[in-house]
């Protein structure tokens, strides 16, 4: 999760993939010292939910890979777990469908753990009950960092 202060704006928003049915945007990044933030959305419109959706959300799928080599699946702790990193978890989601155009509408946070290496930081997102594989942008870790070391404390230290 991230930590209790004001990340430091990286980009966003930034669109991953579109159709003429469906669109996937990066709303936005934000780094913070130990991590990255990245809050992404997905809209669908005239199909309602495809048949892999789970309890209404969509099946949107999310990897990361770093310029060093280093990469993680979506929900894959395996990164975690060896203390090398990179992790990508889901920290929050929400979403609705329905009405008279059957749309879909969904928001996800992602955690990245831990700051990118410098260099190319690429994003890809899959959707398959939609068709779509592998739709990706880049991020420049060098930004990535730069941005960390902007967050902010929500408070100020107090001195006792």
């Amino acid at each position: 999760m991230p930590p209790p202060m004001i990340g430091g704006h990286v980009t966003g928003p930034v669109l991953i993939t579109r159709s003429d049915q469906f669109v996937v945007a990066v709303r936005h990044v934000v780094a913070f010292p130990v991590g990255v933030e990245i809050e992404v959305e997905a809209h669908s419109r005239g199909i309602g939910p495809g048949p892999d959706d789970l309890n209404g959300l969509p099946d949107l799928r999310f990897r990361v890979g770093f310029a060093d080599g280093r990469e993680t699946a979506q929900d894959d702790e395996a990164g975690l777990r060896s203390g090398t990193g990179p992790m990508l978890i889901v920290t929050g989601s929400e979403g609705s469908s329905g009405g008279p155009g059957d749309d879909e509408h969904f928001r996800m946070s992602l955690w990245l753990w831990p700051l990118p290496p410098p260099g190319p930081v690429t994003v890809t997102c899959s959707w398959p009950g939609r068709g779509r594989q592998d739709a990706g942008i880049v991020l420049d870790g060098d930004a990535i960092r730069a941005a960390a070391g902007q967050a902010r404390p929500f408070w100020p230290a107090l001195d006792a």
